[in-house]
């Protein structure tokens, strides 16, 4: 719905544009006010340029082009070899070098005092598999057979491994990991931006998470980010942090005579900063690859669903924050409320021009050096330039509505616990 409340001239271009009262007044023409109250990253303008270059540089390429899976790179071999390093050869060389102490130094407990460190790298770089948290609300096919089968139908179009688990989350997320070392494949739901979403747009954000296993992004990820965690764990662990009482003992007992603070100091200043600038190397030297992931992901979910139906799924995602407040004050105000029904009613309200609007501060906001994910309108707007799809899966409202009955069991739990923290 579009409501008229008037119209206003903008104070820049003075160009006419609408006004209503309940969404922001912004001029389409100039992008006056389009983002009035800017983004939490602040990024010098110089910056800020160089990155919507590299944004629409991509953009062009695919426009016209074929959407292929990124190739083996100079930058995406660099990943992995560095990825490799951090996550086997540093891990590999640390656990020789402690055994190594061991051996050779006596008395023992020289060699154990010597052995800490490098057993310490082998334990913080160690490979570790995705784990669901004991607190995770999944569904199986048991408890869902409607959305199982919609997800084996999405699979077997695709050519991609069946789902094992859905996870059932109270925030604005569609996602895919793989867990444990089967790397079995679920999809996490986000129950706010869930209810948001019509039948053919639930297909397309499947699709889309799918999509991500067909292309093999799950592993490449699992490679990335256990790397990238891993050199968080060694800044976690060398970070400047004076209420460390490890290492305030080991200061009074070792090290007398220098201050914690000191100590945090040399670490941060040393190792920390080495794993800061490693990391930053590979998530820029991945950037391209992970934003490729994901337009080749956008163009399965509209081979599935269809280009219209992708395409208004990943607007949706643009109204996420508006799905969740509406659910958050449904449980904080309103008992009697169904907080799935509020979220999904909030965003059925808002008008078009206010979906626009978020979707060019998308454009603002998302153009991140440290992004894997595109800007949600280059991603809508590829998808519709592109020649248009008919869906090779559709979901009719009363079956949507049955995959709603079999998720209000676990979508209760969830809320329940969501509405105990809000309290």
């Amino acid at each position: 719905m579009q409501t008229d409340q008037g119209t206003s001239r903008c104070p820049q271009c003075d160009h006419e544009i609408p006004v209503d009262p309940q969404y922001v007044t912004w001029c389409d023409e100039c992008d006056w006010n389009v983002d009035p109250t800017g983004s939490t990253h602040q990024v010098a303008s110089r910056r800020r340029r160089r990155e919507h270059k590299l944004a629409d540089t991509l953009y062009r390429e695919l426009e016209h082009g074929e959407i292929r899976r990124p190739g083996w790179t100079a930058a995406r071999v660099g990943t992995y070899l560095l990825s490799t390093l951090i996550l086997v050869v540093l891990p590999l060389a640390g656990l020789v070098g402690g055994i190594y102490a061991l051996v050779s130094y006596r008395p023992l407990w020289i060699g154990i005092l010597l052995s800490v460190i490098p057993f310490g790298v082998t334990f913080l770089l160690r490979p570790r598999a995705h784990r669901l948290g004991s607190d995770t609300h999944v569904v199986n096919r048991e408890q869902a057979p409607r959305l199982f089968g919609l997800l084996d139908e999405i699979a077997t179009k695709i050519g991609t491994r069946s789902v094992g688990l859905v996870e059932l989350s109270p925030y604005p997320q569609i996602g895919f990991i793989k867990v444990g070392w089967r790397f079995t494949p679920v999809i996490r739901i986000g129950l706010p931006l869930w209810a948001g979403l019509g039948p053919q747009e639930r297909v397309a954000a499947l699709a889309h998470e799918l999509g991500h296993g067909k292309n093999g992004d799950g592993l490449h990820r699992w490679v990335v980010n256990s790397a990238v965690d891993a050199l968080q764990e060694i800044q976690m662990t060398s970070r400047n942090d004076e209420s460390d009482e490890y290492r305030l003992e080991l200061q009074t007992y070792y090290f007398h005579g220098y201050s914690n603070n000191a100590i945090n100091s040399f670490l941060d200043a040393t190792i920390g900063s080495l794993a800061r600038g490693v990391q930053w190397l590979l998530t820029t030297a991945d950037l391209r690859a992970g934003q490729r992931e994901e337009y080749l992901a956008d163009r399965r979910s509209a081979e599935i669903a269809g280009s219209e139906a992708a395409a208004g799924a990943l607007e949706r995602y643009t109204l996420g924050s508006t799905s969740y407040r509406a659910m958050e004050q449904a449980l904080r105000f309103n008992s009697d409320a169904d907080p799935l029904e509020a979220a999904a009613r909030a965003v059925g309200e808002i008008p078009a021009r206010e979906v626009e609007r978020r979707l060019r501060v998308s454009r603002l906001r998302e153009t991140r050096r440290d992004s894997t994910h595109p800007p949600t309108n280059l991603r809508a707007k590829l998808i519709r330039t592109r020649p248009a799809r008919d869906p090779l899966v559709e979901l009719e409202i009363e079956e949507s509505q049955v995959i709603d009955k079999e998720l209000a069991e676990p979508a209760r739990a969830v809320l329940k616990e969501l509405r105990s923290a809000l309290r």
